[in-house]
């Protein structure tokens, strides 16, 4: 519309400076512009007895404008900007020639659809001013001798724009490069260019022209966005699975799950017609030590081709062993047995007491040996650190050196340890914890001001946080879990926390008074968790429930997993797959320790396809105790890894990790991400074309500032908008003189 009544493109006047080109001066077009204002003040004021003094200002208006306009056109507006000097500088043009763009939309692939504009007809005109540098690129950018098919590289594993880009524009650094050209769906496998490259980018000062291919919608296809699970698990307890499922349309979709070739579950989920993907949770048992080798499958939909994102795998290493949680208590009390009793039976913990019994004496309660905690709490690292999470009751603070207090803080921060901190009379707050360094663990500023400890019934409701919380389910089924917690019986006691942290979630709250206050807080430090639980009363639960009824046993068991899932074991593995290659970490917990002086790390990956691989794990700069490595596989599948310390000739200890290789990310996210493609054009001072609009952007690349460049004039004043406006004046003045009687 623009350029119908401007002569020229967006482009032309936003990259051009405005003149006035008529060689008169400008003195004259204001002399007769005050000429012209005179005669036809004049000429109201003869007609001052025929119109009212409304009329006669419209009237007087409607003739100023009409005649300005024709002083401005006699003065010849135009345009001044610098165009390509024709035949001097390069068009780079950059094909996607990944996997994605053999997708098929309607009756052709996008890549027929993309060398549709890279035919000769398509490319003379821009041939005939510019030299034509061809690119491919997937993974990387690649120079081509043309954009014949024998000439293209095979379709690439993965996307990464920004790279290639950059690439591009390096290689290209003597050239007299004007723009570059992409050609692309925009389905970048890193999900987005950082704003590091798009500075690098924007940096050479050549602008990136994007054209999308492909569409944007697709309602027949259903992808399964993401699955999100942990990398390990315990025996005996249940995995909670986040899936994503990207959709265009509403409707009931159904998602299976297997380990290896057994089916384990399958859900049905109701895809919100109003949001492009809808979440759901699947719970999944898990029964053994070993390994699990999940596949979530969804069932195809009608008229449903790509079937390959309908499927993703993750693999659940399920660790053999205990872990083990210490819990120390300040005096009896029933919270300490009823805990207890939930805790000693789960195969996955084992608990390990201290409770003080007098000033001078702890009672010991599951040590492995009779030296375990002889002295009291620990007062080494290696003591504490032996332990995956640390649970403190009603314990004064002064009860603890500094140095042991540092030594909790240290736990977290460094061990990756869980720490929870119980209500009570010298518990938190009153215990004075607030005074100590390990306060900055936890998820509340704790304070003896706000540290009360109430003695008193009040009921307990789960957040909005806590309904998600895996941890927090006492059935699969959200209803249910719901109606579960709100009829457990009330807490008998509570304590005021202070200010939450930024980082805190409250996943349980108390009704005190008609006001919600938090129960259970968390929140993430260093590379542990710390936990808050502000009363000393869920025995209650048990007290109050049927016999039958496991709702406590249940509440404490998952809490105490899920506070020691994620502690770094002494010598831990794990694996990625990192583009096309799969990277091999492994860390020792403890670097220090005299066992780990001097140890020497090698990784051996093998595959079912007889693949074997020895890998010499090296060091990670500024990372004591890591070591990493990586290799390319040959095929996809399932691969084995074992990580191996030594001292020398001597073992030391061994782990092992799995991952499934698999080659299909370009079949995900297949959807045209024109958002992508519009920022990184913008951000170079380019624009983002629709394959339909070739032509325009031919002409938008002439106003390019990069490369050689010329001045050019460009006309104006004989702009159809001139005229029409002329016309348009002249036309109203004339309908309003003859409504008003006086032509």
């Amino acid at each position: 519309m623009l350029e119908f009544f401007f002569k020229y493109p967006r482009q032309a006047f936003a990259d051009s400076s405005f003149v006035l080109a008529s060689s008169w001066p400008l003195w004259l077009m204001y002399a007769l512009g005050f000429v012209c204002a005179a005669l036809v003040i004049a000429g109201l004021y003869l007609k001052r007895n025929s119109l009212r003094p409304w009329q006669l200002a419209t009237l007087g208006l409607l003739q100023l404008l009409m005649l300005a306009t024709v002083l401005f056109v006699l003065w010849q507006p135009a345009l001044v900007n610098e165009r390509l000097l024709q035949g001097e500088n390069t068009v780079a043009i950059l094909l996607d020639t990944s996997a994605s763009m053999a997708q098929t939309d309607g009756d052709a692939t996008r890549m027929a659809r993309a060398r549709a504009l890279l035919s000769a007809d398509s490319l003379r005109p821009l041939a005939e001013m510019y030299k034509i540098a061809p690119y491919a690129f997937s993974d990387h950018a690649e120079a081509l001798a043309s954009f014949d098919e024998a000439s293209l590289p095979a379709p690439g594993t993965a996307t990464v724009l920004g790279q290639s880009i950059l690439q591009t524009l390096r290689r290209a650094g003597t050239a007299s490069l004007g723009a570059v050209i992409l050609i692309s769906d925009g389905a970048d496998n890193t999900n987005t260019i950082s704003q590091k490259e798009l500075g690098e980018i924007a940096g050479f000062g050549v602008p990136i022209h994007t054209v999308g291919i492909g569409r944007e919608v697709i309602p027949e296809d259903l992808e399964l966005e993401s699955v999100q699970l942990p990398n390990k698990a315990l025996a005996g307890t249940t995995l909670t699975a986040r899936v994503a499922i990207r959709h265009d349309q509403g409707g009931m979709a159904r998602i299976k799950v297997y380990d290896g070739d057994n089916f384990l579950i399958a859900k049905e989920v109701q895809l919100d017609a109003a949001q492009k993907s809808t979440q759901a949770f699947i719970n999944i048992e898990v029964p053994a030590p070993g390994r699990l080798d999940l596949h979530f499958k969804l069932d195809a939909i009608n008229g449903e081709h790509n079937l390959a994102n309908n499927t993703r795998s993750h693999v659940v290493d399920v660790p053999e062993g205990k872990y083990r949680i210490l819990y120390i208590e300040g005096e009896p009390r029933w919270e300490y047995k009823f805990l207890q009793r939930a805790l000693n039976d789960d195969p996955s913990i084992q608990l390990t007491t201290l409770l003080k019994v007098t000033p001078n004496k702890y009672y010991r309660q599951g040590v492995l040996n009779p030296k375990e905690l002889e002295k009291g709490f620990p007062t080494e690292r290696q003591d504490l650190y032996q332990y995956d999470a640390l649970m403190i009751g009603s314990l004064n603070v002064a009860e603890l050196t500094a140095d042991q207090q540092q030594l909790i803080r240290d736990f977290v921060s460094e061990r990756g340890g869980t720490l929870m901190m119980m209500a009570g009379l010298h518990g938190l707050g009153l215990g004075g914890w607030g005074e100590s360094v390990v306060n900055e663990v936890l998820p509340s500023r704790l304070s003896m001001k706000d540290g009360a400890f109430l003695r008193q019934q009040v009921p307990v409701v789960l957040t909005a946080s806590g309904r998600t919380s895996p941890m927090l389910k006492f059935s699969d089924n959200d209803s249910e879990n719901l109606k579960q917690w709100s009829d457990i019986p009330p807490v008998a006691d509570y304590q005021n926390l202070g200010p939450l942290r930024p980082a805190a979630t409250t996943l349980l709250e108390v009704v005190v008074d008609g006001h919600n206050q938090p129960l259970l807080v968390s929140q993430p430090y260093g590379r542990g968790q710390s936990f808050i639980l502000a009363t000393g009363g869920t025995w209650r639960w048990q007290m109050n429930l049927p016999l039958e009824d496991l709702r406590h046993e249940t509440f404490w068991r998952q809490l105490a997993r899920t506070m020691v899932a994620n502690a770094p074991r002494p010598f831990e593995v794990s694996s990625v797959v990192d583009n096309q290659s799969i990277r091999i970490k492994a860390e020792l917990r403890d670097p220090d320790a005299a066992d780990n002086k001097g140890v020497a790390i090698t990784a051996v990956a093998s595959s079912a396809n007889g693949e074997l691989v020895n890998l010499e794990m090296l060091p990670v700069a500024g990372r004591a105790g890591m070591f990493e490595a990586a290799f390319t596989p040959k095929a996809e599948g399932l691969y084995n890894i074992e990580a191996i310390s030594r001292k020398g000739s001597k073992l030391v200890n061994s782990v092992r990790t799995a991952i499934r290789y698999e080659q299909k990310e370009e079949m995900f996210n297949i959807r045209q991400n024109r958002a992508l493609l519009e920022r990184l054009s913008q951000s170079s001072s380019g624009q983002y074309w629709e394959p339909t609009q070739w032509r325009k952007l031919i002409e938008a690349i002439s106003y390019s500032k990069a490369g050689i460049t010329e001045q050019q004039i460009s006309y104006l004043w004989d702009a159809p908008f001139f005229f029409l406006l002329l016309v348009l004046l002249k036309s109203a003045e004339w309908l309003l003189r003859r409504r008003w009687r006086v032509i």
